[in-house]
């Protein structure tokens, strides 16, 4: 796969992303205005166990309005995911993952929702991009530990 983008009105663009979780041996970089979709912090949290390295960067100014975004982020420090919280500035609005062994990045405007990704029902009217280009992952992966380093 170079590149697909996955319409969340006609197909079920989670199963891919379930499966890039599963199937990632090297390490995890997520990032989320919010998850209410208890399927991936439960594949996020199987892989971290297994020993994959998974880093989360999070907003929990979400919780106000998600609040079932506070108990998956709860269930990431229970398992002792590294986790840091975007607090100033404008909300986390970046929603991807990024899978290292694979070279392959996920993102898109829907959140990690249980219908925004097309799951039991068809989605929001989302489209979700996988891309393995290099120039893309790369790009993603500095920002991600730009962010990550940024403690201010």
């Amino acid at each position: 796969m170079q590149e697909r983008l996955c319409d969340t009105q006609l197909e079920n663009c989670r199963a891919p992303l379930l499966n890039l979780i599963r199937n990632e041996q090297q390490g995890i970089d997520v990032a989320f205005w919010y998850m209410t979709d208890a399927w991936y912090s439960i594949e996020i949290i199987k892989r971290w166990k297994a020993g994959v390295p998974v880093r989360v960067l999070v907003d929990t100014r979400a919780n106000v309005k998600y609040t079932v975004n506070a108990q998956r982020l709860q269930d990431l420090k229970d398992a002792g995911i590294p986790m840091r919280n975007k607090a100033s500035g404008t909300n986390l609005h970046w929603k991807m993952m990024l899978f290292n062994g694979q070279n392959t990045v996920e993102f898109s405007k829907a959140n990690y929702g249980p219908y925004a990704f097309g799951g039991e029902r068809p989605g929001d009217d989302e489209a979700v991009y996988f891309s393995t280009d290099s120039n893309l992952t790369n790009s993603f992966r500095t920002r991600f530990d730009d962010l990550w380093i940024d403690t201010t």
